[in-house]
């Protein structure tokens, strides 16, 4: 199959010198879609090709965290797949492994708990995602010293919720085949730590000479961001009470 030369860009018709169009990316060589290309291209390379794109996005975040994080932030995105996507392909994965999981039973049978319950499940994806700017909140406050701004702050907290998710995934995945929630305690912990050492990571070279203040700073930060999580369940629950 022969392939589209072009000395102008096909997608914005900007004038290519290279193989890239300096003006969107459009590649200058366009090959002719068919089946073969369409299976080994976009399909089996989109989505294992392991040096760029959603799969090396996701290893280096669970081998490398804070490394991401400070890339980013220092402008070395190409590689990287779209954090916010990223998170909420993980949420619909996790949504969809728990729907294979039975119900869970609950002992506390007050009409307001139940509905403050079925109201948290029914907007789960805007509880999540309220991790990002609650976190990113907290750490501009304790890190205010460092000169980030807010959404390279949200940049960290995205990274920590991603994390959280994973664990979260991993808890559901040993209850699905368990059906006992007997790890849940370890992940729990293990992610509360995980969210520590990638803040800790971040900003320990602004905190050279003072460890200590780095580890304090890193907890605070989350005893912040704790406090806006209950703030917002205290709201779910008058909001439904209201109701």
């Amino acid at each position: 199959m022969s392939e589209y030369k072009n000395s102008r860009c096909i997608n914005c018709d900007t004038e290519i010198i290279g193989k890239f169009c300096h003006n969107c990316s459009q590649k200058s060589n366009t090959q002719r879609l068919d089946i073969k290309h369409f299976i080994q291209h976009d399909i089996i390379h989109g989505a294992f090709h392991l040096d760029k794109g959603l799969p090396f996005t996701l290893k280096e975040i669970i081998l490398r965290p804070a490394t991401v994080a400070q890339n980013y932030i220092q402008g070395k995105r190409v590689r990287y797949y779209n954090f916010f996507y990223l998170t909420l392909i993980i949420i619909g994965f996790t949504l969809l492994l728990q729907s294979f999981m039975e119900e869970p039973s609950f002992k506390n049978n007050n009409p307001t708990y139940l509905k403050s319950l079925n109201f948290a499940r029914e907007n789960i994806k805007f509880i999540l995602l309220s991790f990002i700017p609650f976190f990113a909140i907290s750490s501009k406050i304790v890190y205010h010293r460092v000169k980030f701004n807010f959404a390279e702050h949200s940049i960290i907290a995205s990274i920590c919720l991603i994390y959280f998710l994973l664990y979260n995934l991993l808890s559901d995945l040993l209850q699905l085949l368990s059906t006992e929630k007997i790890f849940d305690p370890f992940i729990n912990l293990l992610s509360l730590i995980t969210i520590l050492c990638i803040y800790y990571q971040v900003f320990k070279e602004y905190y050279q000479n003072k460890r200590y203040l780095n580890v304090i700073n890193s907890v605070l930060t989350f005893f912040i961001f704790s406090i806006f999580f209950l703030v917002l369940v205290s709201s779910i629950i008058l909001i439904v009470t209201m109701n």
